[in-house]
């Protein structure tokens, strides 16, 4: 009887273990889904510490420089660059900026009139407008745009501020991750962190590559084509580079409203520059230079943008193919390899 109760005994204490487990991954779920914004925030901080470790990195090797003395260079070398970039651009493209938030919405109330001189266009004028009130949306934008603005003006700075610190003092935060990590896994826990810096580095420089080419492309090609506020434009362009598919065709739309405010041979024009930019980046800039620094299919980036977009809204949008790059480095070391006995050969070996 004795046994038996004992038994008993036990048996109840594993089955309330369980329960406390199942509860606290729970409780974890769920203060991970509330600190998503937050715990996305920290993941930039990451990619500055990366960009800033990758612009130190032909300094530690090439010249011999001390890790921490070149980082300082590069952090110097950014602030330079930004503030030249601010003295000899930034005046000019603030004012085209605030002449396309005029000019946006009074585009569309000429493309709007434009519409409704045809029948086709009336309909499609009238599906827009019950969708979504597509007139009042853009007369809006240009309030909505300077509040978002500001909101990402703070957030960035955060970012920018703690990449600081974890670029400068990485075996910090490194040796306190590891720690969460069983002793007997820590080692291969370094190899893939070690790994997804790797890839997120070669990943982030292919991507700045992108944005600056597609930026200086688009918005000479909009000037040629005689399209007001080309700086802008081209800055927009260039940004919407680092969200893949959607984010080059959402930076086309102001530019495309703006060139049917002057005229339709504009917009015609607009429009070759645009498809043949994305052409430039899908045919020439993608295969020379993307994928020879990551290895990320372009079906996983568009679905993860979409995941990350409908799970976490736009801030999960903005870093969904750096976080699909970290994911599929994971996956394939710890599932592939490590659980699947799937490894490379020596010859396969990266």
């Amino acid at each position: 009887m004795a046994k038996d109760a004992s038994q008993d005994d036990g048996g109840i204490r594993g089955f309330t273990a369980n329960i406390l487990r199942v509860a606290a991954f729970g409780a974890l779920a769920v203060l991970v889904w509330r600190l998503a914004d937050v715990l996305l925030m920290a993941f930039g901080a990451v990619l500055s510490a990366v960009l800033l470790h990758a612009l130190a990195d032909p300094l530690v090797r090439h010249a011999r420089m001390p890790r921490p003395w070149a980082l300082l260079t590069a952090v110097i070398s950014l602030t330079v660059l930004s503030a030249a970039t601010i003295w000899l651009f930034g005046r000019e493209t603030a004012v085209q900026l605030a002449a396309l938030s005029e000019l946006i919405p009074n585009a569309w109330r000429a493309l709007q009139a434009g519409l409704q001189n045809s029948p086709l266009g009336a309909y499609v004028l009238d599906d827009l407008k019950r969708l979504q009130h597509a007139g009042g949306l853009v007369v809006q934008l240009g309030p909505r745009l300077i509040q978002s603005s500001a909101s990402a003006g703070a957030a960035t700075v955060i970012v920018l501020f703690a990449g600081l610190y974890l670029a400068f003092h990485p075996g910090t935060y490194l040796g306190g991750l590891l720690k969460l990590v069983p002793i007997r896994g820590r080692e291969r826990a370094r190899e893939v962190l070690s790994a997804c810096g790797t890839a997120l580095n070669r990943w982030l420089i292919g991507q700045l590559v992108s944005m600056v080419l597609v930026g200086v492309t688009t918005g000479v090609g909009l000037w040629v084509a005689g399209v007001p506020s080309p700086l802008a434009l081209g800055v927009f362009a260039g940004l919407g580079q680092f969200v893949p598919v959607v984010g080059p065709m959402v930076s086309m739309i102001p530019g495309l409203v703006v060139a049917a405010g002057v005229g339709w041979e504009t917009l015609a024009w607009a429009t070759v520059v645009y498809v043949a930019a994305m052409q430039f980046e899908a045919n020439v800039i993608t295969p020379l230079v993307l994928r020879q620094m990551v290895e990320l299919p372009m079906a996983v980036t568009l679905f993860a943008v979409l995941a990350m977009g409908v799970l976490l809204g736009p801030l999960g949008v903005l870093f969904a193919t750096p976080l699909a790059v970290v994911a599929y480095v994971v996956v394939r070391m710890i599932y592939v390899e490590d659980v699947l006995g799937d490894r490379p050969a020596l010859d396969d070996a990266p």
